[in-house]
């Protein structure tokens, strides 16, 4: 028996990088700091932008991420 997931439902996975909101400014800048880091094989600031991007999610958007 298949399991469906309602398109509107949003899953929570912790090991998936948040995804910025399309149009805002400091999620933008959070993504790009990310994709910068991961570009010098930077672990440990793209995880901090992941987390600086979670805070935000949360905060500006209401988004439990």
């Amino acid at each position: 028996m298949e399991r469906q997931v309602d398109s509107r439902t949003y899953v929570y996975d912790p090991l998936r990088p948040p995804s910025p909101v399309p149009g805002c400014l400091p999620c933008l800048e959070l993504a790009a700091q990310r994709a910068e880091a991961r570009f010098r094989c930077d672990s440990s600031a793209a995880t901090d932008a992941n987390v600086l991007l979670r805070r935000h999610l949360g905060e500006a958007h209401e988004q439990r991420v």
